[in-house]
């Protein structure tokens, strides 16, 4: 999902003489690799109708949740797809992945996640926004697995931050056009050990030695059928042991925790 499409995300509801209470949540339920998510988007007033605009990439297929579950789709308008409910409220869960354009790797190997690209719509909006009128209440989330840690995290409208294990909250009112900047790591998984060692397991991977292509796999590391270590960013430090998962090509060599050669930890 592309920062300028996410701009897209929010609902615009329909004028009426008097505007409507607002108030909106919006979800990440973030995924180990720190990159896929499903993502819960609410919106609940006393408007007799809403639109809601979503990006090209999410189709109608994606939607996993809607309620209420009549509603209107229309993917004609050339920069969105266009959601409509004759209801006062709605909430869409539907997965997402952040973008290359969101996402920038920092020397230490972790990720500053930016919501918006610093450019508005040719209406002045960006970020979240809502129109006629602002979002009276504004809920934010993160849900985390066990795996990512939370560095640090702004908004550019004054609220209140709540940090709970596996969560990071944000809540504001009378705000709109509001955008998010967050710090984290993603650290591996951690790999359930195996009850027992298997007979002639000798590297203790869970793996027989009768069948283990690689009996001296390094402690902690992710296996495959056959006791070879997996390498999905391909640097040389095996999956449950590198501290820096996914290390672009153009950042080898890569030290013994598998982040760049030359980057010293902030922590």
């Amino acid at each position: 999902m592309s920062l300028r499409r996410l701009a897209l995300l929010c609902c615009l509801g329909c004028p009426l003489p008097a505007l409507a209470e607002v108030s909106s949540e919006t979800l990440f339920f973030l995924q180990p690799d720190g990159r896929h998510y499903l993502l819960q988007r609410s919106i609940h007033s006393d408007s007799a109708s809403h639109r809601f605009h979503l990006p090209k990439t999410v189709r109608r297929e994606d939607l996993r949740y809607v309620n209420p579950a009549d509603f209107q789709w229309d993917d004609s308008p050339p920069d969105s797809n266009l959601l409509s409910f004759d209801a006062g409220g709605f909430t869409l869960i539907y997965p997402g992945v952040f973008e290359d354009a969101e996402l920038q790797r920092l020397a230490d190997g972790s990720w500053r996640y930016r919501s918006w690209h610093g450019q508005p719509d040719r209406l002045g909006r960006y970020g979240y926004w809502y129109a006629p009128g602002d979002f009276d209440r504004y809920g934010y989330g993160w849900l985390l697995p066990d795996n990512i840690e939370i560095l640090d995290y702004r908004a550019n409208v004054p609220g209140r931050w709540t940090r709970r294990p596996g969560a990071l909250g944000f809540y504001a009112e009378g705000v709109n056009n509001v955008t998010f900047e967050i710090r984290y790591r993603v650290h591996a998984p951690a790999a359930p050990a195996p009850a027992q060692a298997a007979p002639g397991d000798a590297d203790r991977d869970g793996v027989p030695g009768d069948r283990d292509l690689c009996p001296h796999t390094p402690a902690g590391a992710r296996v495959d059928r056959v006791g070879c270590a997996l390498d999905a960013d391909r640097d040389g430090v095996p999956d449950g042991i590198d501290r820096c998962q996914g290390t672009p090509e153009e950042a080898l060599p890569v030290d013994t925790a598998g982040c760049p050669a030359e980057a010293t930890s902030a922590d």
